[in-house]
């Protein structure tokens, strides 16, 4: 939102109720205004900072209801992964895909994005936020790991790659988010990939800030879920020294780093199926899993091969969680899919991994609706793993 001086000097003089938090973070904005006005007079110039204002006048405006801009140190992080930041809904649409065949049509499913609840993400996610900052200089790009968020089973990691004469080595933009993701170009001499601890699978969609961004700084997240439970989280990074398009086959890397990231902070608890006690769910503010051979009625469809078992993730038709107060939140349905990312048959080919498009309070979800079978979730026997250190 846009405002004119005059306007932010009107908005700045109501008198409006405000909450504890709001005040602070009131106050807070006044003292970045006294600071910004001291510089400036240091430099011969007296006035205020607008920008500083501008915050100001959308906290006046915005209060703190759940519809309001929410501002925090991970409003990026949170707004782009969780909210509406650099997003809208969309509606389900037909379009025309290259399959080296003269094209064929597809539909693409309709995704709603909810706004950040400020209650909500101080509460649920905001104590769990890694802030790593980790910089890297591959020859002209400038690479930096800013934060991680995660449960240990899945989790979102924010990256910054910067270069002065444009981004060539990775493809992102609105069209790659709605898709599979952003992705490496040939003209790249630099790789990188999550990783668990024993080189476990990290599967991962990687979108991009399509507002903030430019043509030569890419702000970029990546959502993941891992194959291995509370594993050691790695970023493995690889250079080449020149374009892969100039590479030969028995060209090696030229160096290579394994960044640690640790084990996630949020918690993530399983819920045992009570026939058989073993795991059939798990699940965080941010993220599910579900054992599909495990209580969910697609025993006919467990598949074997080379001795496990595992179930196709196409089986997985629908998912809504059904909140106490009446509402739904419909994950997955007809050309519908309101995810981050989703990922099935890793290592363990019976379980499929979500990363939500908006954050989940656990304890207000009543049922989980999987395809026709409902698990009343509050009933359910509920463990929560302790995480190795």
């Amino acid at each position: 939102m846009l405002y004119t001086e005059k306007e932010l000097q009107d908005t700045l003089k109501k008198d409006v109720t405000i909450s504890k938090e709001t005040e602070k973070r009131m106050q807070e904005t006044y003292a970045q205004i006294r600071r910004d006005t001291k510089t400036s007079k240091k430099r011969g110039r007296k006035h205020t900072s607008m920008a500083a204002a501008a915050a100001l006048a959308v906290i006046l405006i915005s209060g703190t209801t759940a519809g309001a801009a929410y501002i925090s140190a991970h409003t990026d992080l949170l707004g782009n992964v969780f909210g509406q930041q650099s997003r809208t809904t969309k509606e389900a649409y037909d379009t025309v895909v290259d399959n080296g065949k003269g094209g064929t049509t597809v539909t693409m499913p309709s995704r709603e994005y909810v706004a950040v609840d400020e209650a909500q993400a101080e509460k649920l996610v905001e104590p769990y936020v890694e802030d790593l900052n980790i910089t890297r200089k591959i020859g002209d790009y400038t690479l930096t790991i800013i934060n991680n968020i995660s449960d240990g089973n899945a989790g979102v990691l924010s990256l910054k790659l910067e270069n002065p004469n444009g981004i060539k080595a990775i493809h992102a933009d609105e069209g790659t988010n709605e898709a599979k993701g952003a992705y490496f170009t040939q003209d790249r001499d630099f790789y990188f990939y999550l990783e668990g601890a024993d080189e476990s699978l990290v599967a991962d969609k990687m979108t991009i800030d399509s507002k903030k961004s430019s043509d030569t700084c890419y702000y970029l997240y990546s959502s993941y879920v891992c194959s291995a439970k509370n594993t050691d989280l790695k970023f493995h990074l690889e250079q080449y020294g020149k374009p892969v398009s100039e590479l030969k086959d028995d060209d090696m890397a030229t160096q290579k780093e394994d960044i640690a990231l640790g084990i996630g902070k949020m918690p993530l608890t399983s819920a045992v199926n009570p026939e058989n006690n073993k795991e059939q769910f798990a699940y965080s503010a941010i993220s599910l899993s579900l054992n599909l051979a495990n209580g969910f009625g697609l025993d006919d469809e467990i598949q074997k091969e080379d001795g496990q078992t595992f179930v196709d993730p196409y089986y997985l038709k629908k998912l809504v969680l059904k909140y106490k107060d009446g509402s739904e939140y419909t994950v997955l349905d007809e050309n519908v899919d309101n995810t981050n990312y989703l990922c099935g048959e890793m290592e363990n080919g019976d379980t499929i991994k979500i990363v939500f498009n908006r954050m989940v309070d656990w304890s207000q979800v009543e049922t989980l609706v999987a395809n026709d079978v409902e698990i009343s979730v509050q009933s359910y026997k509920k463990e929560m793993p302790k995480k190795e250190q």
